[in-house]
This record gives C-alpha cells, sequence and structure tokens, in this order.
C-alpha cells in the first residue's frame, strides 16, 4: 500500500504556533524538526521540553491534510484518560476529521478494548462483554469462588482452593497467559509463570503429586474461563484476548494496519511490557508494518509501578531513528544543569538544557537536624513568601507550590524517615479519596474537594449507588445508569438529579448525618426501579466504615489538612508522593529525603552524593538506579526553586564538599 506523503511548510507551523503558544513565541528547531517529520521514529525528549505541545501541532497541522488516501486514519494512544483529555481540551475544536472516524483517540486500554477484546469476545461468545473492570472483577471472582466448576470432583475443587486461600491476595493477581496455542497461569500480569505447591504446614509437610497440581492448574484456567464467559472481565483480560485474536486470526494485524496510516504514543515510557509488546507487534511487525509509528516520551521518566521498575522495556529505534528534544522550557539552566545529571538513559544525543530564563535561582540545600525536621517545610513556605516579595518568583493563579517524597511513612520504625516525619498530619491512601470504598459513608466523605463544584460530590454518591446495584447484580456505568432511568422512569429521573443535587449542597454545609440518612431511606426505592431489593448489599449501606470513625464528619474536617495541603504565607503548599506529581509543572518543589530499602545506603543523599556534586550517574546498584529514576523526575518539577531537604548528619558525610557556588545552603 502506498504511503502518504506530504509537506509541512511554515505557514503550517505559524498556524499551529497561532493556537498553541502565547503571543510572540514561536517553536525552536528541535521541535520544528520533530513536526515535521511523520517517519517511524522515537523522540526522547527532556522534561519541560514542550513535547506534548509538538505533537499537537503535527495533529493540527495533520487535521489540514485530511482525508488520508483510501480513507485511511490517525490513531492517538496515551497512558491515561487525563491525556487524551488534554488533547481534547486543545485541540479538539480545530480538529473535526481528526476526532472522527476513521481516527482514533484514546489510552491504550481503549484501543485494545475496542478494536481487538470487544471484537473477539463477540466472535467467541457470540454476546458482549458486560464490563471490563478491575473492581467488578474482583466482586466477582470472590463470589464464584464458591461455585462448582464442572470437570471437578469436591477434593479436586477444595485442593484449588486451599491453594488459593493459602496465598495471599493470589486470586485476584493470578492472570492467565496465552502462549503457543495453549493457555498458563502466571502469578500476576508480567509475572513469572505460577509455582504450585501444597502449603508448607507441620513438620510431615509432602507436596502435592503431579496429578493434584496439574488439577489444581486446570481448576484455576476453569474459574478465570467461567468468568470471563459471564462477560466480566479484567482490564488485563483484553490484553489476552487481544493476543489469542492475532493467534486466531492472523488478518487482524494487516487489517489495522491498513486502518491506520499514523500511529502516535504520547507517553511512552510508561507503557507496561504486554502494552508495549502488543503494539510493537501490530504496528512495528519487525520492520513489516504499512504504518508510520511514532514513539514520545522520556525513558529516564518510567516510574509508573512503586518498585520503580528498571526493566528496559522502551527499546529505542537504532538507525537514525531515535531524535532528540532537549531543550527544556520548563527548567532554568542552573536546575537543568543538575536534572542532569540524574539521568539513566542517554540515547542519541540527549542532555537536559534549561531553556527558562525568567529564573536563575540555584538549587537549595535544606540543612536539618531530627530535632528541627518538622520545621523544613515550614522554611520552604518562607522562601517562596521570599521570592516573592524579591520578584524572583511572580505571582500567578497557576502558581504551583509543592513538597514531595519518595516513601509515605514508615510504621516500625520512627527512625527511618519518610513524608510523615515531616508532616505529622500526612493522610496517606487508604484515606484519600478514590472511586470504590467498603461503606456507603466512605463516598459521602472521602470525594475529591480539590474542585470547588457539587461535581465531585455528585460523582461519588452516584458511584456508591452503582456500587449497591453492582452488589445485588445490576452492572452500570454512570451515564447508563441515568439514561436507564430517564427513559424507563422519568419521574424518578427527576426525583434523582434533584436529590443528587440537595444531597450535594447538604455535604457541603456539613449536614453529613442528614444525608447518609436520606440516601439510606431512598435506597429501597431506588432497587426496585431495577426489580432488587436490599440483600448482598445491607453490610455495604448499613456498616459505618473506619474511615468516617477516625476522620470525623465532613462539618468537623474542613481543614487544609485533609487534602495534604498546609497553608502558612496565604498560599497551599501540597505534600504528596514523588509518583503523583509526574507530569506536573510546579513553580517551586521541595525534595524530601526518605528512607528507602535496607542496606548501607538507605536516602537520596547517600546513594546521589556524586550527583549533587554535579557528575553524571554511572552507577549498576539497583537501589542506587531506582533512587536517581525518583530525583531526576521530582528535581525537574518546578520553574523557579529547587529546593532538597537533607538531615545534617548525611550533609556532614556525604555533601559537605559540593559546590557552594552552584547550591544555595540554609541552615534550619
Amino acid at each position: 500500500m502506498p504511503q502518504e506523503m506530504f509537506n509541512v511548510s511554515i505557514d503550517d507551523i505559524r498556524y499551529a504556533e497561532s493556537i498553541l503558544l502565547p503571543e510572540g513565541k514561536t517553536f525552536n528547531e528541535e521541535r520544528i524538526s520533530f513536526i515535521r517529520n511523520f517517519e517511524t521514529i522515537d523522540l526522547q525528549a527532556v522534561p519541560g521540553s514542550g513535547k506534548t505541545t509538538a505533537l499537537l501541532a503535527k495533529l493540527l497541522i495533520l487535521e489540514t491534510k485530511l482525508p488520508l488516501s483510501n480513507n485511511r486514519g490517525v490513531l492517538i494512544l496515551s497512558h491515561t484518560n487525563t491525556a487524551i483529555d488534554e488533547i481534547r481540551d486543545k485541540i479538539g475544536r480545530y480538529c473535526p476529521k481528526l476526532f472522527s472516524y476513521p481516527n482514533f483517540i484514546g489510552t491504550i486500554q481503549s484501543f485494545v478494548d475496542q478494536f481487538l477484546a470487544i471484537p473477539y469476545y463477540h466472535i467467541q461468545y457470540g454476546r458482549k462483554i458486560i464490563r471490563i473492570d478491575n473492581e467488578i472483577y474482583n466482586e466477582t471472582i470472590n463470589k464464584f469462588l464458591s461455585v462448582n466448576l464442572n470437570g471437578f470432583t469436591i477434593q479436586e475443587a477444595n485442593t484449588a482452593k486451599y491453594f488459593i486461600r493459602s496465598n495471599e491476595g493470589l486470586l485476584y493477581k493470578y492472570r492467565l497467559l496465552f502462549e503457543d496455542g495453549s493457555l498458563k497461569i502466571l502469578s500476576g500480569l508480567n509475572k513469572p509463570i505460577l509455582t504450585i505447591s501444597k502449603p508448607r504446614r507441620g513438620q510431615n509437610w509432602q507436596d502435592f503429586s503431579i496429578d493434584e497440581k496439574n488439577k489444581v492448574e486446570q481448576w484455576m484456567i476453569a474459574l478465570k474461563t467461567k468468568i470471563l464467559s459471564k462477560g466480566i472481565l479484567h482490564f488485563d483480560d483484553a490484553y489476552l484476548l487481544a493476543e489469542i485474536y492475532l493467534y486466531k486470526y492472523p488478518k487482524i494485524k494487516s487489517i489495522l494496519q491498513q486502518r491506520f496510516n499514523f500511529i502516535f504514543v504520547d507517553e511512552m515510557q510508561d507503557v507496561d511490557i504486554h502494552q508495549y509488546n502488543l503494539l510493537e507487534k501490530f504496528f512495528y511487525d519487525n520492520n513489516n508494518n504499512l504504518s508510520k509509528y511514532q514513539r514520545i516520551g522520556d525513558k529516564n521518566q518510567a516510574i509508573y509501578t512503586g518498585e520503580v521498575s528498571l526493566e528496559d522495556i522502551w527499546i529505542l529505534r537504532d538507525n537514525g531513528r531515535t531524535k532528540n528534544i532537549n531543550g527544556s522550557q520548563r527548567l532554568s539552566r542552573n536546575i537543568a544543569e543538575l536534572v542532569n545529571c540524574f539521568a539513566l538513559s542517554r540515547e542519541g544525543n540527549f542532555n537536559v538544557e534549561g531553556k527558562n530564563d525568567t529564573s536563575n535561582l540555584k538549587p537549595h540545600l535544606l540543612v536539618f537536624n531530627i530535632e528541627n525536621i518538622q520545621q523544613v517545610i515550614t522554611r520552604f513556605s518562607e522562601l517562596i513568601q521570599t521570592y516573592i516579595t524579591s520578584g524572583e518568583i511572580l505571582l500567578h493563579p497557576k502558581n504551583k507550590y509543592k513538597v514531595i517524597g519518595w516513601t509515605k511513612e514508615k510504621t516500625n520504625d520512627i527512625n527511618k524517615l519518610a513524608i510523615k516525619s515531616y508532616f505529622e498530619d500526612l493522610i496517606t491512601e487508604n484515606t484519600i479519596q478514590k472511586i470504590d470504598y467498603e461503606n456507603l459513608d466512605s463516598y459521602l466523605i472521602l470525594f475529591n474537594k480539590e474542585k470547588k463544584t457539587l461535581e465531585p460530590i455528585r460523582k461519588s454518591i452516584l458511584n456508591a449507588l452503582i456500587k449497591i446495584l453492582r452488589l445485588e447484580g445490576a452492572y452500570f456505568s454512570k451515564s447508563e445508569l441515568l439514561n436507564y432511568i430517564e427513559i424507563n422512569h422519568y419521574e424518578e429521573y427527576i426525583s434523582l438529579k434533584r436529590n443528587l443535587y440537595n444531597w450535594s449542597i447538604s455535604i457541603v454545609k456539613g449536614k453529613f448525618i442528614e444525608v447518609y440518612t436520606s440516601i439510606k431511606t431512598y435506597i429501597p426505592d431506588f432497587l426496585a426501579l431495577f426489580n432488587k431489593s436490599i440483600q448482598a448489599s445491607n453490610d455495604f449501606i448499613y456498616n459505618t466504615s473506619t474511615i468516617a470513625n477516625d476522620q470525623g464528619r465532613p462539618n468537623t474536617q474542613q481543614n487544609t489538612n485533609f487534602n495534604n495541603k498546609l497553608n502558612l504565607h496565604g498560599f497551599d503548599i501540597d505534600i504528596s508522593t514523588i509518583h503523583s506529581v509526574k507530569g506536573e509543572t510546579h513553580t517551586a518543589t521541595l525534595y524530601l529525603e526518605t528512607f528507602y530499602q535496607n542496606g548501607n545506603n538507605n536516602y537520596e543523599s547517600q546513594r546521589l552524593s556524586d550527583q549533587f556534586k554535579f557528575i553524571n550517574f554511572n552507577k549498576t546498584q539497583k537501589y542506587h538506579k531506582q533512587s536517581s529514576k525518583m530525583a531526576y523526575v521530582g528535581f525537574s518539577r518546578p520553574t523557579n526553586l529547587l529546593c532538597f531537604a537533607v538531615c545534617r548528619e548525611r550533609f556532614d558525610s556525604h555533601l559537605n564538599s559540593i559546590d557552594r557556588e552552584k547550591w544555595t545552603i540554609i541552615e534550619i
């Protein structure tokens, strides 16, 4: 199939600049070179380089060239819905053709679901998938653990259940691998093949026989396939179905290559190995692809797992097909010079170059003693205030000030520093808002308080109602739920909308008990709309959560600490983990040294002492490499002020000889 060829003119570049850049700003040669390139390449870009903006420019220009010959499409993928929403928000109104058939813009997961898992499921089972959802999957597999599976004796089933229950979390973690036409069991996603052995109990332990092990394996595969047949999938199962689809119907590869002329994957460093391999099979195809496949990201920012994976998943293209954007629009020269020292991956001509000339502050070291550790964040706030007064930091509504660290808390040893050592009121992940909770009352407390609207409360209450339905065997998304009630019970639809508004307003006013009671009263009538009653959801509705008991009710907890914020000088400072701020731009960042793993060197100031002296990282130890990745991400957030907090003891032993011409040292 002939490849699409077109030139990008300087007028095309100016058009994209007029939409994406502030007046008077233009793309530099590094970014223009990438914008004009529509071949199969990798782009390795430094933090704050504007790589996503350059991709958006490419897409804006591509819109003007549509439709492509043979009605081929454009595939644009990223790792999160937030990233996709950002693309839509910034260029959606300028790109009506790009955001419609035959093009697709979405997450890798949504692409795999829509083009591979869902079609194959329909071929295999002759019906639609009910849900692809991790929480629903976990609830379902827990229920199915007590179901009798055909082809197994009671003893065989009991042996399998005994093995599963004796391995904590295995029921929810184990996955199926399709390899060479058969199914195997993995201990977890992208983990090794599961080893089946009898739990060691007592002195006369004897392992399962070969036959027993085979039956356990067969039973576990049967359990997973039973749930699959019911239409309930874990997100990971979509990749299993995709692999089976490709094996049974290999033409799907060429069909998708013919469908999509250009493939762009943003934040490539965030993909996991199963996603990476699938995309390579379909769109690189050992360099036999019919498509142009561009992968965009920064390998040095691959910290998507809690363990900070060092596995080199993204292998950059050779033969001159790796391009670089080294100029950081975010980082000043002083900060960029330091950040560059922590980079593990330097393929191509990689080098972090600071292009932000609005700030010339040197990185700061805040040296504390254990006795005054809780003054560190206060001193950071004072520094921000000082630089606002001096004009080094210009006030702007979008300014962000953040305190970050690797380890949240060390419950077993107060001498091992963690974020909570610096900030006692830290609310850990168990009590920060998420989507799914064990009790109804939690949904009324732990919603997103960042947004100053009723939307987060309304969403949280709807999530609670959806969970109640799910527990009673009815599956809806929020939009499906509202559509169903509007079509089938219009008066109740109006009533529900009114209730959601009133409940949300009352929560804002601190009337937790009143809302909690009102919702519990409403639930029987709500379930009746679906011919359901309170059965399996009874405990969820009526049992109160430990979170509610620990935190108190919202009317007594509207303080600045609930969302890990501190306000000492008229501006908010957020306290969070390094993982949570990846991709963000801050005005000022304080990086707290924290204890991570055992051994002789446990803190960043010990493992990375050379890098603090502006020596490029070249060590091989696992934890040193992990620490360097974390520092690279954390140190590359701020536009103006970067601070690092270090204990006096470690400063004296490891950092005392640092270049004071390149650092500002603050004694606390």
